[in-house]
C-alpha cells in the first residue's frame, strides 16, 4: 500500500485503544515509513467522505495556497 499524501510505503500497525472502557481493544491502521501518516478505518471512511463531496473546491483552495506561495 502506498501513502496518500508522499507515495511512501505503508505497513500496518496495531495501536491500542486508550478509551477506559476497552481496555485491551486494538485497532488495526497504517503508517507511512516517510511521512508518519497513520490511516485506520474511521480515517480512511472520513477521507472518502471528504473527497466525495469536496473534491473541486479542496483542489482550488490548494491551488490557490501555491499560487500564493510563488
Amino acid at each position: 500500500m502506498t501513502c496518500q499524501r508522499c507515495d511512501g510505503l505503508m505497513v500496518q500497525e496495531r495501536y491500542d485503544n486508550l478509551e477506559l472502557d476497552s481496555a485491551g481493544y486494538e485497532i488495526s491502521g497504517w503508517r507511512c515509513l516517510n511521512c508518519g501518516a497513520i490511516v485506520d478505518p474511521v480515517i480512511a471512511v472520513h477521507h472518502q467522505t471528504v473527497r466525495k463531496t469536496e473534491p473541486d473546491r479542496l483542489w482550488r483552495q490548494r491551488l490557490k495556497e501555491l499560487v500564493m506561495v510563488a
